[in-house]
């Protein structure tokens, strides 16, 4: 019988009593397992949110089930039949050892037959199990047989000599035989056990989980499409070899899709972890007995997420502690093996040699598989999973957070007063303040997406830092003991030193967070700047800013580099400290080995030490960068939980919900504010001055019927919508309006309802003042999720007049509206939102201000045949207009608002007896006579139309023509009547597919970040800095090898202390070159950053307008955000770091190979050939992940995004439900890709690691096999070959994370080199009084919006005099706003010319046109900061000078009125130029942002001024006044105005009718109202008698 059999046979009956433990243990346990309880005791309704469907619960179905149920019954019971014959094996040996009387033999052999009949039993009982409890057995199984096969394999291989057997062992007549077969048999089992399938393939139907796009482009299809995970065997579980279907997919197809990639398990997809996080946050409370964290304080959240992912991070702590202890073991066997090289020079026992060699590779590969098994818990498993759990919660959040983002502001600081403490205190506590502020304040849409992409990122990361918490004191502890063994206490005084680098690495540490959080603030800054530079830039482009905007956006930038710089250089020098604490430690410690002790050092003692001194280094600094990394965590945590904890909007309360009034009691109303952490701020700031309130509101609005809400601009209409959504604060009193369950679109879709059944009472529909779209077709938008229904759908078309504009566009309904409805015009956008909440199945519809984008014709059909129609007859309508006239006849409750109070509430005939009607409209009073002319209106306008067919539903709203390219001049299709029927074709993409290349990256990218990072001198710097850092380590070890052999080759040694001189002045030389290394690489990728930005930024503020209206938002924060953070803070490290890896493996492959000869040669050439194979396939398919993972992202934003805009819409329609599962679907999709980039991570470093452990068992043969390598020189090539696991390992790791790196550089590359629009300034530059007089001529204009397309302006003449002002008039798609677009050569001519003031504009530079030029637009764009700098964005102007513009549009009244009291409710905030204006200008309504952009168009002062739409959202009494003030300011400018109130340009010197892009009139008013044919004519007439009669009055005819 071999040695040690007794203590193998104990050893295995503990793993047999703690399988026994165990299996009770969890069988105890079993029933109690249940899922997640999502319902809350205290609200037994279901919860909108819950939106888990049983299916999801499901990993797949099982593919062929039963064929492999039988299989693995066959294998079960293949290994009962093998541990059947390893038990009558071992029951013979038993029998035979009792017959010997042998004691110990026996008790060995009666052990071990035991443990096999207790496998066995296991064994039989397994074969009928299915399912889990299949896949149980399988582990359990493998698990005895692999301890069986270990220990008995060990146990066969110890050599009998040199050391000396115990008595204990007596020879034996038992033949060893036996002991063998069974030892035989058992590996047969293991082979069989390790290679069983834990259960079948299986499918899993992807429509559940991908969107339809996402499907169709996948490139192939195979039924088992669920992640091999579920079922694989314990050996494919290892190696990771279920990831091989996605090596290969990414080798065969020339690029991956996300639909290729397996579908990843149950327990990783969002629906499934959103459940588990929801129910965790309701059912999981921290409290130590009576303390309860503060709210916001993120120790709860922290908490929760550890309650719900407690076994996942159970099984990580439990690998950390056996991970710490087996990494040890490679070196205890690395010291054994030269230790027996130092005893045997001439290799006369091998046996030992052979033993040492089998232990270094066996337990170098067991440490690193199960490390592997480690990583991948911990950032594939728990980092996707926590991602998931606080993406889903922070949606969910948000879709019921009240909406203060858009009327949020920053708190002002108090001013001191005298009875103030003193002045530090004061600063302390406005800085304490300002601190908090800044970590709960998430005023800006911008940073709520930064809290849901770089907060989540950050905490869910920590997964990767856990095992660090545990695995670092373990080995600590080891390493010590160990390296006491070896050097004895000098080690002490050598880990004593390490001591000292602590406070250092603390005090680096806290630096580090501070220059982390600058810079991640900073970030954040340059983030917002950008998505409203990128959300305003029609503006910046039409007033010439993209330059004073590049400017303000590289300042902001110039900061974030000076903190990534600082934090490059603290991480150099941290990685001095780090590199230096094992080289001090280690000179130290030899130091007083051989100075002080005298000890001899040889080579086994040597190698050993530097080898177990390097591993502490990673366990010694990992512990407090892992503290640094929680630290951040933790802030991430607080924000994350503080967003959490934000006020909410009531929930919708449970009601019959038939026929609930609208009722206002006493309410006081204001903005929306966080009051959740009021106690974090005084009670004055409650509600600040700022805030407009609704003072003491009652109201009771018909039920039924249409109500109006009417009033001076700013007077607070919309804000009383809002309040009866529930979305604004009520103060005092008492609202009572039905509100929209959360699913309520969820619970309708795929239903089929009647007509009649079509309205549900109690739900609610909204149409904001600025519409909400999302970037979908038309029709999805109207549909918004509901079933189409025909008949419905086309009768909202018609009563939405958007009849006539689907037949311009070439696509119809199915034409894709742009991000935020860019490609729509003012009117459009407004009717598809109208249309939404006609088609809706809403009893309740809240409109705001859904008239004033429209023409008087269209305002008129809108009202008559939508809000007076059958399609919203029964409904109750409460609209806000400035229509009052209009509206008022058939509304039959009307209220007027003035400065937050009621003017008056009534009836329409109260209403035109009060005074209150003749301030809202225009001079021309209202007439009664004016409402009988209403019935006959249409009427009219249907004359009109025959007449003229330009005339069809006019929408004379700016068309923001420059995105045309979707939209076919009109020509001939315009004239058809009836309804294009639908042809299946695929529409055209307004907004594209985002493009991602493929294959590998191409050499121009390297190029162009080689180059960018600096040239020829700077390259040969940073070649030599590597060359001469990677060749100081073979100076060391060859050094410490001449020393360490000194005492056993030399006959005279030198003294210690001459050796260790001379090694202590190689490793300092060796520190200081890598530093320098480090510091030329940091600089070259902190310039190539700096480079690439700039292109980018320039490009994209240079870009064509069409290229904006192609490319969404979201794509273009991506590049600027996630692609620059990786160029920034990946790149420089992965590239710098893997040509030093490169450098560092071929160095250790050359010096193996020459202290081996050819046997190393040869095997250096097979493990490299295969090295390479494995890189290369795994190259191609990490790439691609790393592509779908930025491509995924995307929509990701966009979602966000969108949600954050739309919140309120989305709440009032009741589609939060269905948004979050699509979101859910956009995580899926992201994460992925985010899964399997991980998963091919893993695959990768397994084979490599386990390849690095052939190359150091290979060197250890090599040395054992070779009597001429000495103890030293094996120590010298075994220190090497150590090293190349790391080096290899990381080289590949460094190369795939580099091409994925220059993904980001080729995606900036890509948007770096578009297309661009014409130069800033040519030669001869306009003199600088250019235009002097405003002549404006037009001669033969021809414009087209793309060569293959035809014109959209057919020859147009025309001249304009100076000063004239013209008004343009026409009908949607007749060119009127491409007619303005052209002057600003937004578009070029194709053939013709526009001359000012005798200059061709086609021969002028963009910004010396653009900026001599004014244009007033109809979307208002306004960017965050104060009134001054909205009006005067670069301090230009005086405020006597703002003030007076402000009074010209009326936003404060003339200077004669006496100012306000302080403490006034609803001050007027443009008296003060310091007042907030917050992200978009929200806080201001959309008639206010109007007024502003008037203000800054009289401060500029043009001699050609474009007006278009301008006072669309404004009442007709400012409007008014607003028409003198233009006259006025700018009686000597020549004016274009597009307008929909003709009494805006009825006073004009000229009209211009604009008809399919040619000029049908062109005439002074009165000489058009003169001539009854005029088309001019048909369209005043068609206002009613009495307004006729108004406009042919001010024309002067």
């Amino acid at each position: 019988m071999p040695p040690y059999q007794l203590e193998a046979a104990i050893a295995l009956t503990v793993s047999a009593i703690c399988s026994v433990v165990i299996y009770l243990a969890t069988r105890k346990n079993e029933g109690k397992i249940q899922l997640p309880v999502i319902g809350d005791e205290e609200d037994p309704r279901q919860d909108p949110f819950d939106v888990t469907q049983p299916i999801d619960l499901l990993d797949g179905y099982p593919i062929d089930e039963e064929n492999v149920w039988n299989k693995m019954r066959v294998r079960k019971l293949t290994i009962s039949v093998l541990l059947a014959a390893i038990a009558a094996i071992q029951s013979v040996g038993l029998g035979w050892s009792i017959l010997d009387d042998h004691g110990a033999n026996t008790i060995a052999y009666a052990l071990l037959t035991a443990y096999t009949l207790y496998t066995l039993v296991i064994a039989v009982c397994s074969i009928p199990l299915r399912d889990s409890a299949h896949a149980t057995a399988v582990v359990n199984l493998f698990t005895l047989v692999f301890l069986a096969s270990a220990f008995l394999i060990t146990t066969a291989i110890l050599p009998s000599t040199p050391f000396p057997i115990a008595q204990l062992y007596k020879s034996s007549s038992v033949p060893n035989s036996l002991s063998y077969a069974a030892l035989v048999l058992y590996v047969v089992a293991l082979a069989i056990a390790i290679s069983t399938p834990r259960g079948p393939k299986l499918h899993f139907p992807a429509e559940c989980i991908y969107s339809g796009k996402t499907l169709s482009q996948a490139t192939s299809k195979y039924e088992d499409n669920v992640c091999g995970v579920t079922g694989a065997s314990i050996w494919d579980m290892l190696l990771f070899s279920y990831t091989t279907k996605v090596v290969m997919l990414g080798n065969t197809s020339e690029s991956l899709e996300i639909g290729d990639l397996p579908i990843v398990p149950a327990n990783m997809r969002a629906t499934v972890t959103f459940a588990a996080m929801r129910a965790a946050l309701r059912r999981w409370k921290l409290k130590i007995g009576p303390w309860r964290p503060k709210p916001g304080s993120g120790w709860e959240l922290g908490y929760q997420i550890v309650r719900v992912n407690l076994p996942l991070m159970s099984v990580v702590i439990a690998l950390s502690a056996i991970a710490a202890v087996l990494f040890y073991v490679p070196p205890f066997f690395v010291q054994r093996t030269i230790l027996y090289l130092e005893n045997d020079p001439e290799r006369e026992n091998r046996g030992w040699g052979w033993v040492f060699c089998a232990g270094l590779f066996f337990s170098d590969a067991i440490s690193q598989l199960l490390t592997a098994q480690l990583f991948s818990l911990s950032t594939t498993e728990l980092q996707v999973r926590v991602r998931l759990q606080l993406n889903s919660t922070l949606f969910a959040k948000t879709l019921v957070r009240k909406d203060v983002a858009s009327s949020i502001v920053a708190p002002a600081v108090p001013a001191q007063t005298d009875a103030a403490p003193a002045a530090s205190d004061v600063a302390k506590e406005n800085d304490r303040k300002k601190k908090q502020h800044e970590e709960s304040d998430f005023s800006s849409k911008a940073q709520i997406i930064t809290l849901m992409t770089t907060d989540v990122d950050r905490v869910s990361g920590f997964g990767m830092h856990l095992f660090s918490l545990i695995d670092s004191p373990i080995e600590i502890c080891v390493g010590t003991i160990f390296l006491y063994h070896l050097l004895g206490v000098s080690c002490f005084f050598g880990l004593a030193v390490t001591c000292l680098f602590m406070p250092m690495n603390h005090f680096a540490g806290k630096i580090v967070i501070g220059a982390q959080r600058n810079l991640m603030k900073t970030r954040d800054q340059r983030m917002a700047l950008m998505n409203e530079v990128l959300g305003g830039i029609r503006m910046l482009k039409f007033m010439t800013w993209e330059r004073s905007f590049e400017k303000r956006v590289l300042r902001i930038r110039e900061r974030e580099l000076k903190f990534q710089k600082l934090n490059y250089t603290i991480e150099v020098l941290w990685n001095a400290i780090w590199n230096a604490s094992p080289i001090v430690v280690t000179l130290v410690s030899f130091w007083h080995f051989a100075v002080v002790r005298q000890q001899v050092l040889t080579p086994s003692i040597a190698f050993t030490s530097i080898s177990v001194f390097n591993m502490l280094k990673y366990a010694l600094n990992a512990l407090p960068e892992t503290l640094i990394n929680l630290l951040q965590t933790f802030v991430s945590l607080r924000r994350i939980e503080m967003y959490l904890h934000g006020a909410e909007v009531a929930p919708v309360p449970l009601t019959d919900s038939l026929s609930q009034p609208i009722i206002l009691q006493s309410a006081t109303v204001t903005w929306p504010q966080n009051r959740a952490h009021s106690s974090t701020v005084s009670s004055a700031a409650s509600t600040p001055r700022h805030k407009f309130i609704l003072m003491d509101l009652s109201l009771s609005f018909p039920f039924g019927e249409l109500s109006l809400i009417c009033g001076k601009l700013g007077s607070g209409k919309s804000l009383l919508l809002l309040a009866l959504l529930g979305e604004a604060d009520l103060l005092a009193g008492q609202i009572q309006c039905p509100r929209t369950p959360p699913n309520a679109i969820a619970s309708f879709a795929g239903v089929v309802i009647s007509q009649e059944e079509w309205i549900v009472q109690g739900v609610c529909a909204y149409v904001p003042q600025s519409a909400w779209l999302r970037n979908a077709s038309i029709r999805d938008n109207v549909l918004s999720d509901l079933p189409y229904d025909e008949e419905r759908y086309q009768k909202t078309l018609e009563v939405c007049a958007l009849l006539s504009d689907l037949r311009i566009l070439e696509d119809g309904d199915m034409s894709e509206i742009g991000e935020r409805g860019i490609n729509l015009s003012g009117g459009q956008k407004a009717r598809v939102s109208l249309a939404r909440a006609v088609y809706s199945r809403a009893s309740v519809v809240l409109l705001d201000d859904v008239l004033s984008a429209v023409d008087a014709h269209t305002a008129h059909h809108l009202y008559h045949e939508c809000l007076k129609g059958d399609l919203m007859r029964g409904r109750t309508i409460i609209l806000v207009s400035h229509h009052v006239r209009l509206c008022s006849a058939g509304a039959k409750f009307i209220v007027a608002l003035d400065n937050g109070r009621i003017q008056f509430q009534g009836d329409p005939e109260g209403f035109k007896s009060s005074g209150v009607l003749n301030a809202l409209v225009q001079s021309g009073a209202a007439d009664a006579s004016d409402d009988k002319e209403e019935t006959a209106i249409h009427g009219v306008e249907e004359i009109a139309d025959k007449q003229a067919k330009s005339n069809d539903h006019t929408e004379q709203a700016s068309e923001a023509e420059s995105s045309a390219a979707t939209v076919t001049p009109v020509g001939t299709e315009v004239k058809r009547t009836e309804v294009k029927p639908e042809v299946k074709k695929t529409s055209r993409k307004l907004v594209e597919e985002e493009r991602r290349a493929v294959g590998s990256i191409s050499k121009d990218i390297w190029a162009t970040y080689i180059a960018a990072a600096g040239g020829g001198v700077y390259w040969s710097i940073f070649a030599l800095a590597l060359i001469l850092a990677a060749l100081s380590p073979v100076l060391e070890n060859s050094w410490l090898r001449i020393w360490s052999g000194s005492s056993l080759e030399s006959e005279t040694p030198k003294s210690p202390t001459y050796y260790i001189t001379v090694y202590a002045t190689i490793t300092a030389v060796g520190l200081v070159i890598s530093v320098l290394r480090y510091f030329v690489l940091y600089h070259g990728g902190i310039h190539a950053s700096a480079v690439l930005h700039q292109k980018l930024l320039e490009g994209v503020l240079f870009a064509t307008i069409r290229f904006h209206d192609s490319v969404s938002r979201g794509r273009l924060l991506n590049r600027f955000g996630k692609d620059i953070e990786g160029v920034d803070s990946n790149l420089p490290d992965n590239f710098g770091r893997g040509l030093m890896h490169a450098l560092a493996a071929l160095i250790t492959f050359i010096t193996i190979t020459i202290v081996g000869g050819l046997p190393l040669l040869l095997a250096a050439i097979i493990l490299g050939t295969l090295y390479y194979q494995g890189g290369k396939l795994c190259r191609q398919a990490s790439r691609d992940m790393r592509r779908l993972d930025s491509v995924s992202r995307s929509p990701l934003y966009s979602i966000y995004g969108e949600t954050i805009a739309g919140v309120t819409v989305i709440r009032a329609f009741g589609a939060s439900s269905k948004l979050l599962r699509d979101m859910l679907r956009c995580v899926d999709t992201n994460s992925s890709s985010y899964y399997w980039k991980w998963g091919l991570n893993r695959w990768l470093s397994t084979r490599f690691n386990l390849l690095s452990c052939a190359v150091v068992g290979t060197t250890a043969v090599t040395a054992v096999l070779t009597p001429s390598i000495s103890a030293s020189l094996a120590g010298f090539a075994l220190a090497f070959a150590g090293t190349i696991t790391g080096d290899l390992l990381l080289l590949v790791r460094r190369i795939i994370a580099s091409e994925q790196s220059m993904v980001a550089v080729e995606r900036i590359k890509e948007f770096s080199e578009i297309k661009r629009e014409p130069p800033e300034f040519l030669e001869p530059r306009p003199p600088a009084s250019w235009p002097e007089h405003g002549t404006v001529k037009c001669e033969n204009l021809c414009i087209r919006y793309a060569p293959d397309l035809p014109n959209v302006l057919h020859n147009l003449n025309f001249e304009v005099h100076p000063g004239e002002k013209i008004g343009v008039l026409g009908r949607t798609g007749s060119g009127k706003s491409t007619l303005a677009l052209s002057f600003f050569r937004f578009v070029e001519p194709a053939e013709g010319r526009i001359s000012i003031d005798d200059i061709d504009i086609s021969t002028l530079g963009l910004t010396d046109l653009r900026s001599r030029l004014t244009i007033i637009p109809q979307d208002p764009t306004i960017l965050s900061g104060t009134l001054r700098s909205t009006l005067d964005m670069f301090d230009e102007y005086k405020d006597a000078d703002l003030y007076e513009a402000l009074r010209r549009v009326h936003l404060i009244p003339s200077s004669a009125t006496p100012a306000e009291e302080a403490d006034v409710v609803n001050a007027n905030v443009f008296r003060n130029l310091d007042s907030p204006v917050s992200e978009g200008g929200d806080n201001f309504s959309t008639g206010e942002k109007q007024l502003l952009c008037m203000a800054r168009a009289i401060l500029k002062r043009s001699k050609v001024l474009f007006m278009d739409e301008a006072t669309a959202s404004v009442d007709y009494a400012t409007d008014e006044l607003i028409s003198k003030t233009i006259r006025q300011a700018f009686a000597q400018s020549t004016i274009f105005t597009i307008a929909h109130r003709l009494r805006t340009v009825i006073d004009y010197d000229r009209i211009m009718l604009l008809d399919e892009g040619t000029i049908v009139e062109f005439d002074k008013p009165a000489t058009l109202l003169s001539q009854p044919s005029s088309k001019f004519y048909a369209l005043c007439k068609a206002t009613g008698e009495n307004e006729f009669a108004v406009l042919r009055k001010m024309a002067g005819v």
